[in-house]
């Protein structure tokens, strides 16, 4: 069932003093608890990882012979609207035009190194978001963020679709494990969203735990970069609603 929310404000008026506070639920968990789940996992996880994420630094330098290649850095839309720097290692070759327009074309497939598409799949190259964490940016359960370019369209396409970004965006997250990868497919992304909202409502420890470990046997799997196509009976956002458009560089 998709929860009903309070409804987003579509003038510039309203944007300014839209009350993202009543996105949550009012648990003591959904508003605390979850922050304090970030930080065991950081501190459990960091230390093992940076032996890790030397040694996949060293094989991307081998593979794209430029140190400042290793990584990959790109402008995301994260919690209530505001843009961050999100880290991952570098997985493919550069664009023939933009990152928007491989996206858009499905280049994105075929840009992907041998390397990179075992990152892609274990969900190693996700790694270096444990800085995005530790900086407050994203935690390790939430809807993931999506480029600049992305989340306009969104935004045009899928109302709502701005709702998820009342928590901070997550590294896994429970669209990913159900639905992995999405490509231009508005349906998709109604899809995705719908998954993020029954997300916030649901958040809970056992959830979260829930979650990480799915999303370990998602990754000993090799699925992280599968892609589920859309049902025409799954549940997709009320078209009722109206749209977002315009919020996400109003919010507060």
């Amino acid at each position: 069932m998709i929860p009903v929310l309070q409804e987003v404000p579509t003038n510039e008026a309203s944007a300014s003093d839209f009350d993202w506070e009543q996105r949550l639920p009012n648990s003591w968990y959904a508003r605390r608890g979850h922050r304090w789940l970030d930080r065991l996992l950081l501190c459990l996880l960091l230390p093992p990882a940076l032996p890790l994420m030397a040694l996949i630094s060293l094989i991307n330098l081998a593979a794209f012979r430029e140190v400042r290649r290793i990584f990959f850095v790109q402008p995301r839309i994260g919690w209530r609207g505001q843009p961050f720097q999100m880290f991952k290692f570098r997985t493919m070759a550069q664009p023939r035009s933009s990152e928007m327009g491989s996206w858009e074309s499905g280049e994105d497939v075929l840009r992907v190194t041998t390397f990179g598409r075992f990152l892609r799949n274990t969900h190693l190259d996700e790694l270096p978001q444990l800085f995005n964490i530790l900086r407050g940016e994203m935690s390790f359960i939430g809807p993931r963020p999506e480029m600049v370019e992305v989340e306009d369209w969104a935004l045009e396409s899928i109302p709502r679709f701005s709702e998820r970004l009342a928590i901070r965006p997550g590294v896994a997250g429970l669209a990913q494990v159900t639905q992995g990868y999405t490509g231009r497919d508005t349906k998709a992304y109604a899809r995705k969203l719908a998954i993020n909202l029954e997300y916030i409502e649901r958040m809970s420890l056992a959830f979260d735990l829930e979650i990480v470990l799915r999303t370990i046997v998602w990754m000993l799997r090799g699925k992280g970069w599968e892609w589920k196509p859309v049902h025409v009976d799954e549940p997709t956002v009320p078209k009722t609603v109206a749209p977002t458009v315009g919020l996400r560089r109003r919010a507060g």
